[in-house]
């Protein structure tokens, strides 16, 4: 009996350490098996984001672990690749969860108070996903069942990160049907995809995707990486193989510290760097052109000086390319000049021809160039046969999005202006910054040159300045192609013809992709958006050598479209997209 005492005098000691450990820290204690005990549920404070974004809704701890409300998660996950609907069969006590399909019921938790403590009881509700019974442990509080968030990625296929320091929890849906989420060389930490955001100018291009024509592809970018407290800049090449595993990875110092962008043909890669030269120091080298093998072995280098290039900050408010034909590589792209007589130091195009036997620069590169454009917010290069045509978004001289006929005899400092096609007039003062439009994408077909842009309604403008468009109060823009026969080039005329109309709907456009499958047959995609701009849906249309649409307009949903030109591998269309520090390939079969 004395030891029967002793027993009973523990038990009732531990319980009312119990107690006092639920009042004072929150910690939860269950009961021992076989006890119709509840559990106690804490209140957590930990944030709750969907791809880094917050989301409104609150969980409860137990035994230290988060779990969540099942319906919240759906609706958390019903604009998603991951999105799932439940039903519940009261006669078996089964919640029947439909992957796939939109949540069709109310929305989450959001800030309501759930209250800061709860007891909670093992559920007795089954589960079923698509069918298939699953075992998730739950709990039951307040006639709603919960459950830890990890046991339903797994069920669901959903990923969960946990950061510690800063008590937040990213749920990262699955890929959607023909997207794969793949492994990376190197931390993820920017982002790529299109949005709605139109800057006045573009920025050099960082994200590029090429077909090795050995059953493997590679992304290319710039990035930064940190050693300890110092860090570097480099390129990284990431390559994949058919089930887009990665198979292998490189990395290449940046040679100078500016990245000017990348180009890649049969035989070699083409990597640009600059630096600037604010001190206008003629012998300084700002560009730096440098060849490599397919390996990504340097073999010879192209140097561009100050003086000669007439160039205090390379690739400054544009986005260079480059193209090849024969041994003669075309960089076009941006520079802000030397200080001119009015004391300013003005952006214009600048056209660099590279002999790439010698990896020597041929042409003249002075102030104002044959196919001078000022300024020039974006620029394309495309070789038509021999002749290399070149395409610049400007705001100035000219005010237009605007074609240029090129000359690779033109080498000497003698200028006479390129001939030239206004493809789209931009209305305004000249040299407002603020123009309205923005090109996507430039390829030449059997008959016409193309490019893809997008356009705000211009009659809706009151004035341009070199900040905003006033008189508009939201950037709106519909998608269209610009279309001009490569005959008699500039007597043909131009069309526009509009694939995707948004000015006065609820939705809206990203700059377009233009990609070519033939010579008569090429694919436009952009990524349509909310009003708040938030991703909905990629659309495509396969268009002709004219321009005109071969069908409907297409859409894929869950797919996010980004700045890396698709390429197409075995009849897909093919890119990548980085965003809420993950790496997802996206593909369209075109069959």
């Amino acid at each position: 009996m004395k030891g029967m005492i002793k027993i009973m005098k523990r038990l009732t000691i531990f319980s009312a350490i119990a107690v006092i450990l639920i009042m004072v820290f929150g910690i939860s204690v269950i009961a021992s098996a076989g006890s119709d005990e509840a559990i106690v549920a804490v209140q957590s404070w930990d944030i709750v984001l969907l791809k880094g974004n917050y989301v409104p809704i609150r969980s409860y701890k137990i035994f230290d672990n988060n779990y969540f409300k099942l319906r919240d998660i759906a609706w958390v996950l019903s604009s998603t690749p991951s999105r799932f609907d439940i039903m519940y069969d009261g006669k078996t006590d089964t919640i029947n969860i439909i992957t796939g399909k939109e949540y069709a019921g109310v929305e989450g938790t959001g800030s309501d108070n759930l209250g800061y403590k709860h007891t909670a009881k093992d559920t007795t509700s089954k589960i079923k996903v698509d069918g298939v019974s699953v075992d998730i442990k739950g709990y039951n509080i307040n006639g709603n069942n919960f459950y830890k968030l990890r046991d339903l990625g797994e069920a669901l296929g959903f990923d969960i990160t946990w950061d510690g320091s800063n008590n937040r929890i990213n749920i990262l849906p699955g890929a959607p049907d023909n997207a794969y989420k793949v492994e990376t060389s190197h931390e993820i930490t920017s982002k790529n995809r299109l949005t709605t955001y139109f800057p006045r100018w573009k920025s050099q291009l960082s994200s590029y995707i090429i077909d090795n024509k050995d059953g493997t592809i590679s992304i290319i970018e710039p990035n930064m990486m940190k050693e300890g407290e110092e860090s570097k800049n480099i390129i990284t090449i990431d390559t994949y193989d058919k089930e887009y595993n990665l198979v292998d990875s490189k990395e290449i110092e940046f040679e100078l510290p500016l990245f000017g962008g990348f180009f890649s043909e049969k035989n070699y890669n083409y990597i640009a760097f600059g630096q600037t030269n604010k001190e206008e120091n003629d012998n300084k080298e700002v560009i730096r052109i440098v060849k490599y093998d397919k390996d990504f072995n340097p073999i010879d280098k192209a140097s561009i000086k100050g003086g000669e290039s007439y160039t205090v900050v390379p690739f400054d408010a544009g986005s260079g390319k480059m193209d090849k034909y024969g041994n003669m590589l075309v960089f076009h792209t941006s520079r802000e000049r030397y200080t001119t007589e009015d004391g300013l130091n003005h952006q214009s195009q600048l056209t660099i021809f590279v002999n790439t036997s010698t990896m020597t620069a041929i042409n003249y590169m002075g102030r104002f160039q044959s196919n001078h454009v000022s300024h020039s917010f974006d620029q394309y290069v495309l070789f038509d046969g021999s002749t290399p045509i070149y395409l610049d978004h400007g705001d100035a001289y000219p005010r237009s999005v605007v074609l240029t006929k090129g000359d690779l005899g033109e080498t000497s400092g003698t200028y006479r202006r390129d001939p030239r096609i206004d493809l789209f007039k931009i209305p305004g003062r000249t040299g407002a910054n603020a123009t309205g439009v923005l090109i996507g994408g430039f390829e030449i077909s059997s008959k016409n040159y193309i490019v893809a842009m997008n356009t705000v309604d211009h009659s809706l403008v009151e004035d341009y300045t070199s900040f905003q468009m006033v008189g508009l109060d939201y950037d709106q823009r519909d998608v269209l192609v610009a279309v001009t026969p490569r005959a008699g080039f500039g007597s043909g005329g131009v069309k526009h013809i509009t694939h995707g109309k948004y000015v006065g709907t609820d939705k809206n456009s990203s700059v377009p992709q233009l990609v070519k499958i033939t010579d008569d047959k090429l694919v436009l995609m952009w990524q349509e958006h909310d009003r708040e701009g938030q991703p909905l849906s990629v659309k495509y249309v396969l268009i002709d050598e004219n321009g005109e649409a071969l069908g409907q307009v297409k859409e894929v949903k869950d797919f996010l479209l980004s700045e890396c030109k698709p390429i197409v591998v075995d009849n897909k269309l093919v890119w990548y997209t980085n965003d809420a520090g993950e790496r997802i390939i996206y593909t369209i079969p075109l069959s």
